[in-house]
C-alpha cells in the first residue's frame, strides 16, 4: 500500500544520507579526482539536500549582516546607535512589504526580491556613514554650534540631501526595469526602490531622534563603556565642543583617517603626475572593458539554480544538456493550430494576479468540413515527404515525424475500428471517401478517442494520449485541431542559444504563413504556430534580458545626470559624475563576460541597477565640492575631508559583506555577491581617483551665486 512504499522510500532515504551522500560531496570537489565525477539521481533526497544548501547559504547570509551591525558599531562608537541602526535598516523589508502587498495590491513576489535585504543594507550602511560624518564634521564649525536644533538642523540639511540625491537615483534605477515585461524584474525594481526609500525615511526620522538622545545621554557614557543612559549631560556636547573650538583658535586635530583623506588622498589627486599615470591606467583598462562588454551574449541554457560542480546541479546539467540526441530521442513537437484565436490578454497583470494570463480565444467560425480535412492531409503529407523540410524536421526512414490524428480518424471513419494497424499505416483508406461529415462527429468522437493508437510504436497509448494536444474536443464539438511536427534541431529538454532558436523558429513560422494560403480558407481561421515547452517563450526572453540591460543602463545614467545636474546645478560637475557611472557600468560588464557569465535574468536586472549602486560616492563627494569654498584645490581636499571617510566605510561595509555570499551555493546569492563587491570597488575607485582627479585637471571654476550652468 501507499503508506508501505512511503515508508521504504523514507528508510532507503535515510541510508543513502546516512552512508553515501557525505563521500558523494566529498568527490564532487574540484581537485578531489579528475577521473572521477559524483551526481545524484535520486529524487527522494533532492528535498533534503537543497534544505541544507539553503541552510548553509543563510549562515553566509548572516556573517555578512554581523560584519555590518559590527562595522557600524566601529563607526558610531555606540552599541545604541549601531543597534538603532540595524534595526532601521532591516526594519524597512517589512515596511516594504506592507506597501508592496498591502498598498500597492502586488501578489507577485519574486525570488529575485529577496536581494533587497542584501541592498538595503548597503544603502542603508552608507546613509548611517553620512549622516553620522555629518554629525562629527560639525564639531568644527563654530557658528552651527550654538545649541543641539542648530547643529543638528545643519547636520539634518547637509546630510539629508547628499541622501536624498542617491536615495532617489538608487530608487529610480530600480523602478528602470517596469520598462521590461517580465513580472519578475518587474516586482523586484518596484520592492527594492520602495525598501530604500523607506529605508532614507527611517534614516531622516529614527536615526536622527536616535543621534539626539546618543547626544543627550550616551555620547559621553562611551569612554567609561557605560551602555545605559547615565543622565542628561551639562554641559551638553554641542557646548563642549564649541568651547573646545574656541579655545584651539579655531583648529581641532581630526581623526588618524580623515587626515588621511584630506591630506594623504587628496594630496595625491592634486599632483599632475599623479593623474597622468591614473589617466593612462583607466583609459587602458576602459578600452579592455569596453572591448569584453561587446562580447556579452544572452544565456544558451536554463540558469543554473546551483553551483556547477555541485553534484545536483551536475546532474541537472546532464539531463539538460550532456547527452547527445539520438535519432530515436523526442524533437521538440512544433504545433499547428486552426480554430485557436490569439489569447485575450485584457486585464493582464501578473503583479497583481499572478495566475490570470489571459484568456482562450476560439474562433467562432471554425469549420472541420471535409475540404478542411483534406487539406490538413495534405498538410501532413507536405510536412512527412517534402524535401525542402528534411533538414527542419525529424526524419525517420526517410519520414518526417509527423503528429496527424486525421490519419487514425480517416482509417476509423472507414472501418469502424482500429484493430488493423497495416490498413492504417499503410493508408489503405486513401483511396476510399474518408472524409468525415462534421454532422457525424458527436457520434464517432467518445469511441474513436478510447482507440489504441496504431501509430504508437510501443502500442500502448490511446487516441486521447496520442492527440491529447492535437484533438480540441470538448464533448460535444471540436472546438480546434492541429497539427504537430518534431524538430531535427531542437529538443523539448535542453535550452540552446537565442540565434540557433531563432533560425528554426522562423522556418517554422514561414511553413504557418504559406499554409494560411491554403488549409485556412476551407478550416475558416488563422493557423498559430506554437511549442508547448516553452522553448520559444525563452527564445523571446533572451532577446528581452538583452534589450532590458541595455535600455535600464542607459535610462539609469540619463537619469542620474539629470538628477544630478538638478541637485548641484553645475553642468560639468553632474557630466563628469555621469561619466564615472558609465565607467563603473562598463568595467562591470566587462569582468562580468570576463568571468564567462551571461545575460540571464539575474545578470540583466543587476546591469540595469548598476546606475542606481554606483551613484552613490560619486555623487557625496561631488555634493560636498560643489558646496565646499575656495578654488579648485581647496574644494577637492574639503571634499575628500568632509566625506572621504564615509564614503570609504560605505565601500568598505559593502565589499566585506559580500564576500561571504561569494561561497553559496545558490547561484542568484553568489551572483549578487560578486556584483555588489564589483560594483561597489569600482565605484569607489572612479569616484576617488577619476571623478576628483577629473575635477583637479581642469579646475573649472564654480559661480558663487546666479546660474551655475
Amino acid at each position: 500500500d501507499e503508506e508501505k512504499e512511503e515508508a521504504d522510500d523514507d528508510k532507503r532515504k535515510e541510508f543513502i544520507k546516512a552512508n553515501y551522500l557525505e563521500q558523494m560531496n566529498k568527490q564532487s570537489e574540484k581537485d578531489k579526482d579528475e577521473e572521477i565525477n559524483s551526481y545524484y539521481f535520486m529524487t527522494a533526497i533532492i528535498g533534503d539536500v537543497i534544505i541544507e544548501i539553503v541552510t548553509k547559504d543563510a549562515t553566509l547570509a548572516i556573517f555578512s549582516f554581523v560584519f555590518v551591525f559590527i562595522w557600524l558599531r566601529l563607526n558610531t562608537n555606540s552599541w545604541m546607535l549601531a543597534f538603532v541602526g540595524f534595526f532601521e535598516i532591516f526594519f524597512s523589508i517589512p515596511i516594504a512589504w506592507f506597501i508592496f502587498t498591502v498598498i500597492f495590491q502586488i501578489k507577485y513576489f519574486a525570488t529575485l526580491n529577496t536581494l533587497a535585504i542584501f541592498i538595503v543594507a548597503a544603502i542603508g550602511a552608507d546613509d548611517i556613514f553620512i549622516f553620522m560624518d555629518a554629525y562629527k564634521q560639525s564639531q568644527y564649525h563654530p557658528e552651527i554650534l550654538v545649541d543641539l536644533e542648530t547643529r543638528m538642523s545643519w547636520v539634518y540639511r547637509r546630510s539629508g540631501t547628499a541622501m536624498a540625491i542617491t536615495s532617489a537615483t538608487t530608487c529610480a534605477a530600480f523602478l528602470c526595469t517596469l520598462i521590461t515585461p517580465l513580472a519578475s524584474l518587474q516586482s523586484f525594481g518596484i520592492f527594492a526602490a520602495v525598501t530604500i526609500f523607506i529605508d532614507y525615511v527611517l534614516v531622516m526620522t529614527l536615526f536622527c531622534t536616535a543621534v539626539i538622545i546618543y547626544h543627550n545621554r550616551f555620547e559621553n557614557s562611551a569612554v567609561c563603556g557605560c551602555c545605559c543612559p547615565c543622565g542628561r549631560v551639562d554641559p551638553s556636547n554641542t557646548e563642549k565642543a564649541r568651547v573646545a573650538l574656541e579655545e584651539s583658535d579655531g583648529e581641532i586635530k581630526r581623526d588618524r583617517v580623515s587626515e588621511f583623506f584630506r591630506v594623504k588622498v587628496a594630496g595625491f589627486v592634486q599632483k599632475p603626475l599623479n593623474r597622468l599615470c591614473l589617466c593612462i591606467i583607466f583609459l587602458t583598462w576602459l578600452g579592455l572593458a569596453i572591448w569584453q562588454a561587446s562580447l556579452i551574449q544572452a544565456t544558451k541554457e536554463s540558469e543554473q539554480f546551483l553551483d556547477e560542480e555541485h553534484p545536483l546541479q551536475k546532474s541537472v546539467s546532464i539531463l539538460d544538456k550532456q547527452f547527445p540526441t539520438a535519432d530515436d530521442d523526442l524533437g521538440l513537437k512544433v504545433y499547428y493550430v486552426w480554430g485557436v484565436d490569439e489569447v485575450d490578454r485584457d486585464g493582464v497583470n501578473l503583479l497583481l494576479d499572478p495566475e490570470y494570463y489571459g484568456s482562450p480565444n476560439f474562433v467562432k467560425g471554425f469549420d472541420f468540413n471535409q475540404q478542411c480535412q483534406s487539406d490538413l492531409m495534405d498538410f501532413c503529407d507536405k510536412l512527412k515527404t517534402d524535401t525542402k523540410y528534411q533538414n527542419l524536421i525529424k526524419r525517420k526512414n526517410g519520414v518526417g515525424q509527423v503528429y496527424c490524428f486525421l490519419e487514425e480518424l480517416a482509417a476509423y471513419n472507414v472501418k469502424g475500428n482500429l484493430t488493423d494497424c497495416d490498413y492504417v499505416r499503410t493508408g489503405g483508406w486513401r483511396n476510399t471517401t474518408w472524409q468525415v461529415d462534421p454532422n457525424d462527429l458527436p457520434s464517432i468522437m467518445p469511441d474513436f478517442l478510447k482507440q489504441k493508437s496504431c501509430l504508437d510504436e510501443n502500442n500502448r497509448e490511446t487516441i486521447s494520449g496520442r492527440y491529447q494536444e492535437e484533438i480540441g474536443w470538448d464533448g460535444t464539438s471540436l472546438m480546434f485541431v492541429a497539427v504537430a511536427a518534431e524538430s531535427s534541431v531542437l529538443d523539448p529538454f535542453g535550452q540552446d542559444a537565442e540565434s540557433l532558436t531563432r533560425k528554426e523558429y522562423e522556418q517554422f513560422v514561414a511553413i504557418a504563413k504559406e499554409q494560411d494560403q491554403i488549409v485556412s480558407k476551407s478550416c475558416s481561421g488563422a493557423a498559430i504556430m506554437t511549442d508547448l515547452d516553452n522553448k520559444f517563450v525563452f527564445m523571446n526572453n533572451q532577446s528581452i534580458y538583452v534589450q532590458s540591460a541595455i535600455q535600464s543602463a542607459v535610462l539609469g545614467v540619463a537619469i542620474a545626470f539629470v538628477v544630478l545636474l538638478f541637485s548641484t546645478r553645475v553642468f560639468h560637475i553632474a557630466f563628469f559624475a555621469s561619466l564615472s557611472i558609465m565607467s563603473v557600468l562598463v568595467s562591470v560588464v566587462g569582468t562580468m563576460v570576463m568571468l564567462g557569465w551571461f545575460l540571464g535574468s539575474i545578470e540583466s536586472t543587476l546591469i540595469g541597477i548598476i546606475a542606481g549602486f554606483s551613484v552613490d560616492y560619486v555623487v557625496h563627494l561631488a555634493h560636498a565640492y560643489e558646496i565646499a569654498k575656495g578654488d579648485t584645490n581647496a574644494r577637492v581636499t574639503e571634499a575628500f575631508s568632509d566625506l572621504g571617510i564615509s564614503v570609504f566605510n560605505g565601500m568598505i561595509t559593502s565589499v566585506v559583506a559580500s564576500i561571504p555570499l561569494f561561497f553559496c551555493q545558490l547561484q542568484f546569492f553568489a551572483k549578487f555577491g560578486t556584483f555588489l563587491c564589483l560594483t561597489i570597488a569600482f565605484s569607489w575607485i572612479f569616484a576617488n581617483f577619476g571623478f576628483m582627479s577629473l575635477l583637479a585637471q581642469l579646475k573649472i571654476p564654480l559661480k558663487e551665486k546666479g546660474c551655475r550652468l
